[in-house]
């Protein structure tokens, strides 16, 4: 196996454990005891950490280390002040050019996001791939990403979303909005749904940081 290979297998876990909470906001991440947990050896590993850190999911200190970064209400803002921009400039080319190929296994991911008995794990994978499938149909690969990049340094925050911005109902509903305005070839419909669906949950996750002190 290539080592390019195994370092994004060991940043893929690494990521998935950081998601899940195993590692908390400020802890350390030893290359080490992290090498022997996931079965690589430590370049791997070193290289992940910096994938990480590229993500803004650790942050690195030639002294000290790596340590998963902070939940920060500023670093969360400063996210979606770029994310919100990307978003609406890339849905207003994916109006124009989603296929009904496209639309249909869009509207199958939505479906699966619908299902009652969905997972947490389940519901991240669907809302990713909701995502990537819906800008992908705008045919700019880096453009997509970016948004990737910046999906995923705001994954920790948007966790918390769910238990602290009324659960997946409103997130469903902002999603249909997006995507038939997509289907209708709505432009403007679709940059301002895309444009509130972020901005509400960066201000309800902004203001709940602010309260904890963050």
């Amino acid at each position: 196996m290539e080592t390019k290979t195994l370092h994004e297998a060991a940043a893929a876990k690494m990521r998935q454990a950081i998601f899940e909470g195993k590692y908390a906001p400020g802890e350390r991440l030893k290359q080490h005891d992290l090498a022997r947990l996931f079965g690589y050896s430590v370049i791997p590993v070193r290289e992940a950490l910096h994938r990480l850190a590229a993500e803004g999911l650790a942050v690195i200190d030639p002294q000290k280390g790596a340590r998963v970064a902070a939940l920060s209400s500023q670093h969360l803002k400063e996210i979606f002040e770029v994310r919100i921009r990307l978003d609406v400039w890339a849905i207003s080319r994916v109006v124009r050019q989603m296929t009904q190929e496209a639309a249909a296994r869009i509207a199958t991911i939505l479906d699966k996001l619908d299902r009652s008995d969905i997972t947490e794990a389940e519901w991240f994978a669907l809302d990713m791939e909701f995502h990537d499938s819906l800008y992908a149909c705008a045919r700019q690969e880096v453009l997509r990403k970016m948004i990737v990049s910046l999906r995923l340094s705001a994954e920790p925050y948007l966790r918390l979303d769910l238990t602290k911005g009324g659960g997946y109902a409103p997130i469903r509903r902002e999603h249909r909005k997006i995507f038939q305005a997509c289907v209708r070839r709505d432009v403007k419909a679709a940059e301002r749904y895309t444009r509130a669906h972020l901005s509400r949950v960066a201000k309800g996750l902004v203001a709940y940081l602010r309260q904890q002190g963050r």
